[in-house]
């Protein structure tokens, strides 16, 4: 007799735990499932075996080889395209010349396939089903036999109202040659709904043998822990490498402490460290090269291989796959499946029934309460430095933007908050979710519409509310990302520490849902646009009409605004000073009528100029941000503040010691159209203007640097500089003769920012690759 065991399966009611791998190739106790199955057909004097495959094909192939290790010789069939359990076998149809047994390489048995073979050949059936008894048939396909034990009704996987018999089908088939004529090659074909009733119909032998035995579909997470448990209380016969003492399997070079607790029934994988002071309680099987530190205690729950659980962490009732690492004092609850390789930090809580999936890195401190598929880390830290992101129905979903929205609203006693941004589809879906969240904490909220970020940053201070939230989507690179910009009482970004207290509610989920009583309605302030609109036009009309030709890239609410003020809006051209507006109506980026681009850096310092042309005795300016500022600043009897380089620090800066400035780095519309007032009324050239403006020679890079050692790269580029030629504000500025240069850690990603200036484009050029190889020494 042949073998074929089928090992096509992806194993999706398993995930986490079969990501990356087939479903035959899932661990139990040390060794794939699949691995159980080859010994058993080996031990029936089966060793001739077909083996199907599909998903991931090579996951299996590179593991058993040829069988020989195994003591059985394999051969695969790979199927290009899903053909079904049936048509899955067809594929293999020259290999099986003989009588052949089919099994699934993803099931735990130790049923007796001798007898079930010998059954067959007493009954000269051309097909035998072999049989269990289950206590709950729903998730099986169910068999009726006479009482010669002859097939005469199934039905696959039944509700209770059309359950007539416990006897489940195992999946477990013996099968004639002659067979494989009722199953079409190429063709997706099912044994069950369509095999067996086409031969049943056709009056062909088809048995069912009714086996002992212990028998396991290990379809999903729930039975992948069961079948452990089942293996520790002994109600299947395999070899799981170790022999019981006291109900304790303790593998070849396992390591227990001696005052490690060890509660039977338990198992210890080859070459495990249980540390004193650690705890494993009844029904632990802790993987091979898994290391569980003191303090720490497993209780019902499946560590795969080298899974390292920290001091006073506790899991429970969870499963840890493959090379996963828990943190000290961090929780694992009833249910919870954490992917391989997924490290969770210190002190975290992951609640009942969640799923991580593999790769992902878990912040200290944080609690996870919903599902983890996509993106690379889920952090205690949720703010950017574009506030918060995530692609929609990925990272942002309705659970996330609702969760949010309540920990924004519990963050303080507001007086009121605002909501405004894109609306439609995704936006609006986001959107109502995040509103559901502030009301959720008492908050009333206050809906501006669908206005630009900047129109949302004057309408907060224009009706005295406390802060707001700004909603945005965008298209990049194939995905539809979600940007919430939350803003305080003055329209500006919020503080760090304001969305430190955010990412702690959020992570901790420390906030009190208000009484149903206390929740109000959403307020519209629907005139707003136009009340925004009307200021704008008053401000920037006081001084006559324009009388000037400009162009507008991107935005038609500019355009109105120009025509009203008297301009002739063009479609650009030489000699044409031409705005271009990004997509938030924040940025803005000019050309001169000579062609030249005004933007970045030197668009900053054309806002500085301004600023201190008419009148301004202070303008801010970044630490990061050129020395020009302070040139165009002394030749005007001004000053110049630094600051950090993060928005709100910027904003912050800027309202206090100029507001004219804030308002033409960050509204685009006001800012050029108020450009285009001083332009007119002095009969100014926009040339002219950048003229007065030194040449800005600046290069940033990045470099990589794991945010652990972010500390020690800067301490150790400070103490190698000269002293006194420092500054320490944010990162470290070093001064050179001639310009200087900044090593900044990234807010959001593992690497340092390295900014220069110098008198030359070559200078500075030179100055960052000097501080670029600086880190990268100091970084290994």
């Amino acid at each position: 007799m042949k073998g074929l065991i089928m090992a096509g399966g992806e194993g999706t009611r398993l995930r986490p735990l079969t990501c990356g791998k087939p479903k035959p190739m899932i661990n139990v106790m040390g060794k794939p499932v699949m691995e159980y199955i080859i010994t058993l057909m080996k031990n029936a004097g089966i060793t001739d075996i077909a083996v199907t495959l599909m998903y991931m094909p090579q996951a299996i192939t590179e593991y058993f080889g040829d069988g020989g290790r195994f003591g059985v010789r394999l051969n695969y069939f790979i199927e290009e395209t899903p053909l079904g359990t049936a048509g899955s076998v067809k594929n293999a149809e020259a290999f099986l010349d003989d009588t052949f047994l089919i099994i699934s390489g993803d099931c735990l048995t130790d049923i007796d396939l001798r007898r079930a073979a010998e059954f067959h050949r007493e009954k000269r059936s051309e097909a035998t089903l072999v049989l269990t008894a289950v206590e709950n048939p729903l998730e099986y396909g169910i068999v009726v036999t006479d009482k010669r034990g002859a097939v005469v009704r199934f039905l696959e996987k039944p509700s209770w109202s059309e359950v007539f018999s416990d006897t489940a089908n195992t999946g477990i088939y013996i099968l004639n040659p002659s067979a494989l004529r009722y199953i079409p090659a190429g063709t997706p074909y099912d044994f069950s709904k369509d095999l067996y009733p086409k031969m049943l119909a056709d009056g062909a032998a088809v048995y069912g043998c009714v086996a002992g035995g212990y028998w396991c579909d290990i379809g999903d997470l729930t039975a992948y822990r069961a079948c452990h448990f089942d293996i520790l209380d002994k109600k299947v016969n395999i070899d799981i490498g170790a022999e019981p003492r006291g109900g304790v399997y303790v593998c070849e070079h396992a390591e227990v402490a001696r005052d490690a607790e060890v509660h039977a029934p338990c198992y210890i994988g080859d070459g495990a460290v249980i540390h004193s002071g650690a705890k494993l309680l009844p029904y632990s099987v802790i993987g091979g090269g898994s290391r569980i530190f003191g303090g720490a205690s497993v209780k019902q729950a499946v560590l795969q291989k080298m899974v390292s659980v920290g001091k006073g962490a506790q899991i429970r009732g969870g499963v840890i796959a493959d090379g996963a690492a828990i943190g000290a004092r961090s929780l694992a609850l009833e249910g919870s499946v954490i992917g391989e390789k997924t490290r969770i930090g210190d002190s975290c809580e992951v609640k009942n029934n969640i799923k991580i999936w593999p790769g992902k890195t878990i912040a200290d401190e944080t609690v996870v309460s919903g599902n983890l598929v996509w993106g690379g880390n889920f952090s205690k830290r949720l703010f950017g430095e574009n506030g918060v992101t995530g692609e929609i129905n990925a990272d942002a979903t309705p659970e996330f933007a609702a969760r949010l929205g309540a920990a924004f609203g519990a963050s303080g006693k507001h007086a009121g908050l605002s909501v405004s941004g894109a609306s439609g589809g995704a936006a609006d879906m986001l959107r109502g979710a995040f509103v559901s969240g502030l009301l959720s904490a008492g908050v009333r909220v206050y809906d501006l519409g669908g206005v630009t970020l900047p129109e949302a940053r004057r309408g907060i201070p224009f009706y005295g509310l406390g802060g707001g939230a700004h909603l945005s989507a965008t298209e990049a690179d194939g995905e539809t990302r979600l940007r919430i910009t939350f803003l305080n009482p003055r329209g500006c970004d919020i503080s760090r520490d304001a969305e430190r207290k955010i990412e702690t509610l959020f992570a901790r989920e420390d906030f009190v849902r208000c009484e149903p009583s206390v929740i109000r309605g959403v307020t519209a302030l629907s005139e707003y646009p136009l009340y925004y609109a009307r200021e704008l036009f008053n401000e920037l009309n006081r001084e006559g009409g324009l009388r000037l030709t400009v162009a507008v890239e991107g935005c038609d609410r500019l355009r109105e605004l120009l025509t009203a003020l008297g301009a002739e809006v063009s479609d650009g051209g030489r000699g044409i000073v031409t705005a271009k507006i990004d997509g938030t109506e924040e940025r803005l980026a000019l050309i001169d009528e000579l062609g030249r681009t005004i933007a970045g850096e030197k668009y900053a310092a054309l806002a500085a100029l301004i600023a201190v042309k008419t009148g301004g005795k202070t303008v801010a300016a970044p630490v990061c941000g050129s020395a020009v500022t302070e040139k165009i600043a002394a030749r005007y009897g001004a000053a110049v503040v630094r600051c950090k380089s993060g928005n709100a620090h910027r904003m912050d800066c800027m309202l206090r010691h100029n507001a004219l400035q804030f308002r033409l780095m960050y509204d685009a519309v006001y800012a050029f159209a108020r450009i285009c007032v001083l332009l007119s009324a002095e009969g100014l050239r926009l040339c002219d203007v950048a003229d007065e403006i030194p040449e800005v020679y600046m290069t940033e890079r990045e470099v990589p640097c794991d945010a652990g050692k972010n500390g020690k790269v800067i301490r150790a580029i400070a103490d190698h500089a000269q002293s006194g030629r420092i500054e320490l504000e944010e990162g470290v500025k070093i001064l050179r003769d001639g310009g200087w240069a900044l090593i900044l850690p990234h807010a959001e990603k593992p690497v340092c920012r390295v900014i220069s200036e110098g008198q030359s484009a070559e200078f500075a050029a030179e100055l960052c690759d000097i501080y670029i190889r600086e880190v990268e020494k100091f970084a290994k």
